[in-house]
């Protein structure tokens, strides 16, 4: 194989997930051209991976907002891009149609994914899927790579498995001068936002957390995407003073600051995946998930604060009948409590 071709049109969280395909590909095949389809804004993260050659970026949200003559020809230059790239074999770890199309009508070699009945009949092999939303998304994607006899590395390493580039670093130094962090600080990173309302917190609480950490000498700083800015207003009025924020859509920068930090606190979401992808523990508050879907780390360094509730998984973007009983029933306590466990098994005194 000279020419691959690695698809995940998912969202963010997923694709940090998939990196360890890539990593896999990598070392299969050193010599070979390795191209990654991936949406934004993980694109960028994988142009400084060190594992692909090229990355084409594809963003399926913004095209399919587009008029039908503007989605056509956008389409149709993203085939032809692969067209001309003569792919001898193309892996599609999206599990979407749109994803299978697009290799099927990029005339690539070899065509390798998931066997949904939609889509089963575009790919020449493909792994099984009748369990596919009862096993995680990192086994999906294992049974995939399966198909040409690789096996993905685990997610859950001491050091991470992606590679942080200079200029992250760079800006993490940055970022802590800049807001007075001296490097005997512990310094913790807060990301109390998700894809999905119900996966998020309440304001009230994260300041309770917040005040109580900072009580105890701990610095803390937000990062949300700049959309999210407005939900901050919130979490600052409950606690009367504002903290250090990042909120740029420079995701590599992202990835810096992660590294730099003690531990990132996290809802369920794509940030608390790159925390965890660059070798930082994580803390992350529960909500309606099942765990063993999306969360593929150990809990010595990746713990979970959680109540058991007879709902969960529930799936649901807004919980009416339960009244988000997940998240309600989650105190400060909770949280502090599995906070310091971790700092006790992870800092270094």
């Amino acid at each position: 194989m000279k020419r691959i071709l690695a698809v995940k049109l998912r969202p963010f969280g997923d694709a940090i997930l998939a990196g360890t395909c890539f990593e896999a590909l990598r070392e299969a095949f050193p010599k070979a051209w390795i191209a990654a389809l991936i949406q934004p804004p993980a694109h960028e993260l994988y142009k400084v991976s060190g594992w692909v050659n090229e990355v084409l970026a594809y963003h399926r949200g913004a095209i399919d907002q587009q008029s039908f003559i503007t989605r056509f020809f956008k389409n149709r230059r993203m085939v032809n891009a692969l067209k001309e790239r003569h792919f001898d074999l193309a892996i599609d770890l999206s599990a979407s149609h749109r994803s299978a199309q697009l290799i099927s009508w990029g005339k690539t070699g070899a065509k390798i994914g998931l066997g949904l009945p939609p889509i089963k009949r575009l790919y020449d092999l493909t792994a099984k899927a009748d369990d596919e939303l009862k096993v995680s998304a990192t086994e999906l994607d294992r049974r995939i790579l399966s198909l040409i006899g690789l096996e993905p590395k685990s997610h859950d390493r001491v050091g991470g498995y992606w590679r942080v580039p200079g200029e992250a670093l760079q800006f993490s130094d940055t970022f802590w001068r800049a807001n007075k962090f001296s490097k005997d600080d512990l310094v913790l990173a807060i990301n109390p936002f998700a894809s999905c309302e119900t996966k998020e917190w309440y304001p009230a609480k994260w300041a309770s957390v917040i005040k109580e950490l900072s009580a105890n000498g701990l610095k803390l700083f937000f990062t949300c995407a700049p959309l999210e800015r407005e939900g901050l207003k919130k979490i600052t009025k409950e606690l009367g003073r504002e903290l250090p924020i990042f909120s740029g859509r420079d995701v590599v920068s992202l990835m810096g600051l992660y590294k730099r930090a003690t531990a990132v606190i996290s809802v369920d979401s794509g940030p608390r995946h790159l925390a965890a992808a660059v070798g930082t523990p994580t803390l992350t508050i529960w909500g309606p998930e099942e765990i063993k879907r999306w969360h593929p780390y150990g809990l010595e360094r990746h713990p979970v604060a959680l109540k058991g509730v007879p709902c969960r998984p529930c799936g649901l973007s807004v919980c009416v009948e339960k009244k988000h009983e997940c998240m309600v029933a989650l105190q400060a306590e909770d949280v502090l409590k599995a906070l310091k466990q971790l700092l006790k098994r992870t800092v270094k005194v």
